[in-house]
């Protein structure tokens, strides 16, 4: 789809069509420092990004294992669970991207850019680092062609996952709108025009929508999990991949074989020697993660 049919510049790939009456689960991930252990806090890491090839780019460890046990399902016949990608990288990239899910076995349905040029043809550069606005259309326009579904959205703490992905969630569940939502966007500065895309795709939609069910927030960069109390029970803050696993298995969206995979790849992947696996599971419990009778019965 190109980005000019659209009221926010974004850059659209989705293969699959669901019927109408579609209510089942879909997952949707942010990408940079969620799946991929991308690297831009400084200027010069930003610049490589586009110039990376797929074997260059280094996926956080479990993340995979993860990803592929939900697309995969619990039952023996392979669900093929709706798998999206949401991503703030040009759509330039999304060759390089596509080929290390190749590399990494990870199986999707759609990714959706940031469009880079015509954010820069629009003289919006700010639009380049800004991602509340753009995260929220850009769910938004994922709910045109899933209206009923119930959403898992997947992000981290470098940017503003946990805020985007929340107001995003009160939209849908109509808590809020109107003057209010417009007085949330600009406090999280978000310009007039792309509050203004938010509330027309809103608008757009069928007043019933399905819920967001759950947000995970990975703390790649080792944020307390005290800093997302506030947003209310439907987020959950992961140390690792570890610790989302068990989360996932405890809903009964992963079976215990993706959750053994997910440690195993967690202990390959550690240079500090053998993973502490019991304190990952002692807190996932104390912060309700995971169930303590859970994780007795889970055998790893």
């Amino acid at each position: 789809m190109s980005s000019d049919d659209l009221c926010y510049p974004l850059s659209v790939l989705d293969e699959r069509s669901f019927a109408p009456d579609y209510d089942g689960p879909v997952f949707v991930w942010d990408i940079d420092k969620t799946y991929l252990a991308t690297r831009f806090s400084q200027p010069r890491y930003m610049a490589r990004i586009p110039i990376e090839f797929a074997v260059d780019k280094q996926a956080i460890p479990g993340m995979p294992e993860v990803i592929r046990g939900l697309r995969r399902g619990t039952t023996p016949v392979f669900a093929c669970a709706p798998l999206y990608f949401v991503s703030a990288s040009p759509p330039q990239l999304r060759p390089v991207i596509a080929r290390k899910m190749v590399l990494d076995g990870v199986d999707y349905d759609g990714i959706t850019f940031k469009d880079w040029a015509r954010t820069l043809r629009q003289r919006r550069p700010g639009r380049l680092r800004e991602q509340v606005g753009f995260k929220i259309c850009a769910l938004l326009e994922g709910r045109r062609r899933r209206p009923g579904a119930c959403e898992y959205l997947f992000g981290d703490d470098y940017e503003k996952d946990a805020v985007a992905y929340s107001l995003y969630a009160r939209i849908v569940d109509n808590e809020l709108g109107g003057a209010e939502l417009d007085s949330a966007l600009a406090a999280e500065g978000v310009q007039p025009d792309d509050r203004r895309c938010v509330s027309r795709l809103r608008a757009a939609l069928p007043e019933k929508l399905g819920p967001v069910r759950r947000i995970f927030i990975h703390l790649e960069k080792r944020s307390p999990p005290s800093d997302f109390e506030g947003f209310g029970p439907r987020l959950a803050a992961t140390r690792n991949a570890f610790q989302l696993a068990l989360a996932l298995f405890e809903l009964g969206l992963l079976d215990a074989k993706a959750v053994r995979q997910t440690a195993h790849a967690l202990q390959a992947a550690s240079t500090f020697g053998r993973v502490d696996f019991d304190d990952l599971m002692a807190d996932a419990v104390a912060r309700g993660l995971v169930s303590a009778e859970t994780v007795r019965d889970l055998e790893l």
